[in-house]
């Protein structure tokens, strides 16, 4: 068995800790854009239609790093085949295997569901913040 094949695990683990590292970069990125904006809106009394518009993009961007660092695994790299379990490695490779790949595409469509059903669910519980405090 090779490293690759150790460290690789098909719709469970895609990414090594250099790539989970810079999904948490971009989870804490989103957060924080999130909160910037969301403290921004409601200081300027924005209303609730155009805060909702303004904080999906960033604060999805914070779910979906939370969840990729989380399971290990990218939802790019398995969209489109690819991998870069091994520790080490500094570009991702392609997936050989059928049904490796097919896992890791539900692995991505499940993880991309969840991350928008959170988003929309924080949004509704953000929204409930008044646009005047």
């Amino acid at each position: 068995m090779t490293k690759q094949e150790q460290s690789y695990i098909p719709g469970m683990c895609n990414i090594n800790q250099d790539e989970i590292a810079y999904r948490r970069k971009a989870m804490y990125f989103g957060l924080g854009v999130t909160i910037l904006l969301l403290i921004g809106m409601i200081v300027f009394q924005v209303n609730i239609f155009i805060r909702s518009l303004v904080l999906f993009i960033p604060l999805f961007i914070a779910v979906i790093g939370y969840l990729q660092t989380k399971n290990k695994f990218c939802v790019a790299y398995g969209a489109s085949g690819k991998q870069n379990a091994t520790d080490g490695n500094e570009s991702a490779e392609a997936v050989a295997d059928a049904e490796a790949k097919a896992a890791d595409k539900k692995k991505a469509r499940t993880m991309n569901l969840q991350a928008f059903v959170s988003t929309i669910t924080i949004l509704v519980v953000l929204l409930l913040v008044p646009a005047t405090l």
